[in-house]
């Protein structure tokens, strides 16, 4: 079996009707997620342990990985 790892981004969105910001930091926000996708094309991991150790890795607070199961 192959895995492959898919990859969403988190943006942060102001909701506040001021559009206030303080020192970079919104007075009220949320984060909207992108849809999933492909991360690294044409490459894959035998193991599905393999894949998430390199998912977290490069895992941060705006981002979230998933390992998928590729069917050949």
């Amino acid at each position: 079996m192959k895995y492959t790892l898919y990859i969403r981004r988190g943006q942060l969105i102001n909701d506040d009707p001021q559009k206030r910001c303080y020192n970079g930091c919104y007075f009220k926000s949320h984060i909207e997620w992108s849809d999933w996708e492909l991360w690294i094309r044409d490459y894959f991991f035998s193991t599905k342990e393999a894949a998430a150790y390199n998912a977290s890795l490069f895992v941060r607070e705006n981002q979230q990985f998933k390992v998928v199961e590729v069917k050949e």
